[in-house]
């Protein structure tokens, strides 16, 4: 890598940001009259359309993949995510999020929240020794406490 190939890059990057922006300008405005009413298949086709849309950043496309919006209200959605990184992530994409789905959805009162999933929160302190996937296991079943005392079974 060379200075040369270097500076042709940020050259290009510097090109690519415009057209974004035209392209943005380009798009029809968000009608605040837009009221059409919407179900959670019509939200997963919307939001599959956007996930593709996304294939150029792997980090955003896994998260859109992975965590798709429920339709909690009549116009409130909810992604729930597996940490504060990724809410991080979409608090910052939040405004292209929201523009998008109401353009598709052709409704302007849509809501977007994300929430960090709790049971994400319980699996992240895995076992990893002998003696933590036994403790894990015991308080799942007290029976095998005590076929181990039973039995005189050491953790190995």
């Amino acid at each position: 890598m060379s200075l040369k190939n270097l500076a042709q890059k940020v050259q290009q990057q510097g090109v690519a940001q415009p057209k974004q922006v035209e392209k943005q300008q380009k798009e029809e405005p968000i009608d605040l009259s837009w009221n059409d009413p919407f179900d959670q298949d019509k939200l997963d086709e919307v939001w599959r359309r956007y996930t593709r849309q996304h294939d150029a950043s792997p980090r955003l496309h896994t998260i859109y993949k992975n965590h798709p919006p429920k339709l909690i209200k009549e116009r409130s959605l909810l992604v729930k995510l597996r940490n504060q990184t990724q809410q991080y992530e979409l608090n910052k994409e939040r405004s292209n999020i929201l523009s998008y789905l109401r353009r598709s959805l052709r409704n302007a009162g849509i809501e977007l929240n994300f929430e960090i999933s709790q049971e994400e929160d319980k699996n992240a302190n895995k076992a990893f020794t002998v003696a933590d996937k036994y403790k894990v296991m015991s308080e799942k079943n007290p029976a095998l406490a005590l076929f181990r005392k039973q039995f005189n079974l050491d953790l190995e």
